[in-house]
């Protein structure tokens, strides 16, 4: 069967852009607005108001214009109105596939909810923001990751499948948003899946089922860490896919990049194609493992508030650290995509600025050159998470100007120097670690060894006969590319 991926109607993709988050739920959060305005809205706005008169980037204009933001409104709606009243912080947030500004500063409710939680409840599947045509009026969901020991690992569920039915349901244009929903922020209590592998080896594999039931997990943002076995490459090439920088799992991080060093590890492929960003923390733990221990104290980047912050108005500076995962690298190669973001972002133009080369292949990233310090405070019957845009990020040599995202030194999406090209690029096709199907690796591992990849290797990297590329949507998620200097 050929797969086609589709553009679906404008107002379809609205409702999905809205509806899913990077890691966390939507903004705004799900409390039921009040008919009217209540002491609660009014004590929440004032809380909103005091931030950004003293903290918000572009205080100035907060301070100059705040006399006209429209307070006669709830409190998750206002923020948002005050801020696209402004005309001096374009850097607080990008255009979406409908033209309609999205930013990057929020306030919601959390409740109970704790990013530091060392468990999730759940499935363990991250699905990608794309949907593809598997039939007539018929859709599939594509799977961006899966994370270990989750229900969706233990039920072989992988990177790359294609969801084409759901608990007995085919997916179509009238339920979509729901099932998708099912998985994406776990609604459902249990999933009867029929999926479609590409690049099975056989036919008989391509098409299999899988049941699950929600479970307890480790949402653990390494995906993949290995050194890579290449037939006839001699070079300790390591491979770690990082989905986020959570400081929760910084440990986590560290041992990897420790287990790296143990094995020898010469050249590093840092995949950041999925990660949107995270804690500053765990930006300069990851860059500092990789420059190496010499380099303790030293400058990596700069994180500059408005002299006018009330807060705090100094520069903070992020100083490399030592630790027991010290690569010492020479240089360094990221897979990036549209969706690497923030501290993303900070990794690739931190590196480069303190000398080490970085080798960038995917397509032009985000492009934040912001990022928040987080707060939590709990108002009436709220537990609130207010991150309003306050600093700007520069690396050693003063660069920061990268708002427009930061272009690839090879290009996925366009012909280039290795002769392979997939303008979907970063849709999935298979498992973290298949260099054969992934064309993402397979340039990094050809930059790096100066093999040429074959045709065949060309084709199975592209899908090959499996997905026939026509046209697609890519709606990214409302709440995403987070950069934040405190732990929450």
């Amino acid at each position: 069967m050929i797969h086609k991926l589709i553009t679906l109607p404008s107002a379809l993709l609205y409702v999905l852009c809205m509806l899913v988050a990077c890691s966390t739920p939507s903004y705004p959060s799900g409390i039921d607005r009040p008919a009217t305005i209540t002491e609660l809205d009014r004590e929440v706005i004032a809380y909103i108001d005091k931030r950004l008169e003293e903290e918000y980037y572009w205080l100035d204009e907060v301070q100059q214009r705040g006399g006209s933001f429209n307070r006669n409104q709830t409190w998750d709606r206002y923020l948002s109105s005050a801020l696209n009243m402004l005309t001096t912080n374009g850097d607080d947030g990008y255009i979406n596939n409908q033209g309609k500004r999205v930013l990057y500063s929020y306030i919601r409710n959390i409740g109970d909810e704790s990013r530091a939680s060392a468990h999730t409840s759940g499935f363990g599947i991250d699905l990608h923001f794309t949907i593809v045509t598997v039939g007539e009026g018929l859709y599939g969901f594509v799977v961006n990751n899966i994370y270990d020991d989750s229900p969706a690992a233990r039920a072989a569920v992988s990177r790359g499948d294609i969801i084409v039915e759901i608990n007995g349901q085919d997916i179509t244009q009238n339920n979509y948003q729901t099932l998708f929903n099912s998985i994406y922020l776990n609604t459902a209590s249990s999933l009867d899946l029929v999926l479609f592998r590409q690049n099975a080896p056989s036919e008989q594999e391509r098409s299999y089922t899988a049941k699950l039931q929600r479970g307890s997990y480790s949402a653990n943002p390494i995906s993949y860490c290995a050194i890579l076995d290449i037939e006839g490459v001699e070079q300790r090439i390591g491979y770690l896919v990082y989905t986020s920088f959570e400081s929760s799992y910084n440990a986590e991080l560290e041992a990897a990049l420790a287990a790296l060093k143990a094995e020898g590890v010469e050249e590093l492929i840092l995949d950041l194609r999925c990660n949107s960003g995270g804690s500053v923390s765990s930006a300069v733990l990851l860059c500092s493992a990789i420059w190496g221990n010499a380099h303790e104290g030293e400058l990596l980047f700069e994180l500059r508030r408005n002299p006018k912050n009330l807060s705090s108005n100094t520069t903070s500076q992020c100083l490399a650290e030592t630790t027991d995962a010290s690569l010492e690298l020479d240089r360094l190669t990221v897979i990036a995509s549209n969706y690497s973001a923030s501290a993303s972002e900070m990794v690739i133009t931190g590196l480069r600025g303190v000398g080490v080369p970085v080798t960038l292949i995917g397509r032009s990233t985000e492009g934040k050159n912001c990022g928040m310090d987080v707060t939590r405070r709990s108002i009436g019957s709220l537990y609130l998470e207010y991150a309003p845009i306050t600093f700007m990020c520069y690396n050693a040599e003063g660069f920061g100007d990268y708002g427009e995202g930061i272009a690839p030194d090879v290009d996925l999406t366009a012909q280039n120097a290795f002769g392979v090209s997939d303008e979907f690029y970063p849709l999935p096709r298979c498992a973290w670690g298949d260099i054969s199907h992934d064309i993402g690796l397979a340039v990094a591992v050809a930059s790096i060894t100066g093999k040429s990849i074959t045709q065949a290797e060309t084709s199975r990297a592209c899908g090959g006969d499996v997905v026939e590329l026509t046209d697609m949507a890519m709606p990214r998620p409302l709440v995403g590319a987070r950069l934040y200097s405190e732990d929450e």
